[in-house]
């Protein structure tokens, strides 16, 4: 075993002990503390060379004067930080405290919090020597700088946002409070901030009775079960209108027992009358559909029938075997007649029903325009002249051409020349006329007749509306301006009216020029 070395012989030795006073300082410069001494009488400043340590300086860059402290001072603290000095000094406080930036070695601009306090007065009560301590806080005061700035952005989205942001509270006693509440609650119901978090009862309070039962039910529920809170209610916002409210919360258990809720309520009745005129829409929808389908499936059947009817009908009229009798065929002619209008009439809920469904399609192309009228007044002639009613045809130009369905454009300009043959009266006359405007060409039917009521004019191309005529004995079922109108519009067209009661109508179809 080797023999403890002897004192002497080049053993290692424990380092000499340090001052007690080197020891205190180190620890406090550690903690970002300083222990200074004032002598205020000469201003001699001691323990100062740590001061400096906590700005980067090194020792023997201290400065020994309140005075050379200062020029370190940020020179908008200087005054501040000598009136905090002045108030300890009269008595108004029992300590000298302020925060303030002072300059580093470095050129930055660190805070400091220092605080002292006068420990000897002299006989005739000037201060004469003062202590204390300085401390860095340039980490504090960033992390609440960033804090503050992180706060005001928050306030500025929550401004913006349309609902309120809140922070609700339960106590474990069931005493409830708002910690925090958005600005948006002032505009939303009509309380602000400060209300709400003075007193929760003052939005609870204007829950519509009927609904604060399942309001509460579904806070305690939440409470609970540490479940999500969701709820609907309605809301008496000031004296405004009672509103529909939409709130969204999630718990988070407290250790004193109570509950916070994180949340969000937001203004629906704007979104609920949405929903609910959407769902009447989609039930008009799915009735128009059912009509449509109906009329549709029923227009089919009925043809079979009828045309039966009506071949029939005509067999009895050709019949050389067994002719009829002058009253017989009178008599059928009657059921042929009617028959046959019947057939139109169910032709054009056919294609009412098509029209509604988008099932009827239209093919447009370059159409010359004045025979297609001259055909078209041809047609109307022999039911025109048994009714005394003159037909012209305006000046059209051979080259004027339309874009638009063959098929279908006569069909508009048949329903529209029948109407005023039909709604005229004998020896008045029905015009047509047509002309170039722009890239679009104007049919215009023009007539003498007995004319439309103002009031009938809004509902003219609605289904199955007569207006004035509808007690009258001209036949029709109302359908063919709407028919028409559609038409029209399907050739990319316009169909409008103006007309002066025993005076006459102007019917007018736009269509694209060819």
């Amino acid at each position: 075993m080797a023999e403890p070395t002897p004192a002497g012989s080049g053993a290692p030795t424990e380092p000499p002990a340090r001052p007690y006073s080197d020891l205190v300082n180190d620890a406090l410069h550690g903690a970002g503390t300083a222990v200074w001494e004032w002598n205020i009488l000469d201003d001699r400043l001691s323990g100062n060379d740590t001061s400096v340590l906590l700005l980067g300086y090194a020792p023997h860059e201290a400065v020994h004067t309140q005075e050379a402290w200062n020029r370190l001072i940020h020179p908008e603290d200087v005054a501040e930080n000598d009136d905090a000095y002045l108030r300890h000094a009269r008595g108004e406080v029992p300590a000298y405290e302020h925060e303030y930036r002072a300059l580093a070695k470095d050129g930055s601009w660190r805070w400091l919090y220092e605080r002292g306090r006068i420990v000897e007065w002299a006989a005739d009560g000037r201060p004469v020597r003062m202590v204390g301590t300085i401390t860095d806080i340039t980490q504090r005061r960033q992390a609440e700088g960033q804090a503050l700035e992180m706060a005001d952005r928050l306030r500025k989205i929550a401004r913006h946002v349309p609902g309120i942001v809140f922070q609700f509270r339960r106590d474990p006693d069931g005493h409830a409070s708002f910690p925090y509440v958005s600005e948006s609650s002032v505009e939303l119901i009509g309380l602000t901030p400060a209300e709400l978090r003075a007193d929760a009862r003052s939005m609870l309070d204007r829950v519509h009775e009927d609904d604060r039962a399942a309001v509460d039910a579904s806070v305690a529920e939440s409470t609970r079960a540490m479940l999500p809170w969701h709820c609907e209610f309605r809301l008496h916002c000031g004296d405004g209108p009672l509103r529909w409210m939409s709130g969204s919360a999630t718990p988070q258990p407290e250790a004193d027992g109570s509950v916070l809720w994180h949340g969000y309520l937001q203004d629906t009745t704007e979104l609920r009358a949405l929903e609910q005129e959407r769902q009447a829409r989609a039930i008009a929808e799915a009735a128009s559909g059912a009509k449509t389908r109906f009329l549709s499936r029923m227009s089919h059947e009925l043809r079979t029938p009828l045309n039966a009817v009506l071949g029939f009908a005509q067999l009895m009229e050709l019949d050389g075997n067994e002719p009829l009798g002058p009253t017989q065929r009178r008599r059928i002619r009657l059921i042929r007649e009617a028959g046959a209008h019947l057939l139109e009439m169910i032709g054009e809920l056919l294609d009412l029903t098509r029209l509604d469904s988008g099932k009827l399609e239209v093919h447009l192309e370059a159409l010359p325009l004045a025979p297609i009228l001259a055909e078209c007044l041809e047609m109307l002639r022999p039911t025109a002249d048994a009714g005394g009613v003159a037909l012209e045809l305006g000046e059209v130009g051979d080259a004027l051409q339309v874009y638009a369905d063959p098929t279908r454009l006569r069909q508009v300009l048949l329903n529209l020349l029948s109407n005023a043959v039909k709604y005229n009266r004998r020896g008045g006359w029905v015009r047509l006329d047509a002309s170039e405007d722009g890239q679009e060409v104007r049919i215009q039917v023009v007539d003498s007749g007995v004319g439309i009521a103002a009031q009938d004019l809004e509902a003219l191309f609605e289904p199955f509306h007569r207006g004035a005529h509808q007690r009258s004995r001209i036949e029709g079922a109302g359908i063919g301006l709407a028919i028409t109108r559609g038409l029209v519009a399907l050739m990319h067209g316009r169909l409008d009216v103006c007309s002066r009661p025993d005076v006459g109508s102007t019917f007018g179809v736009t269509l694209p020029r060819a």
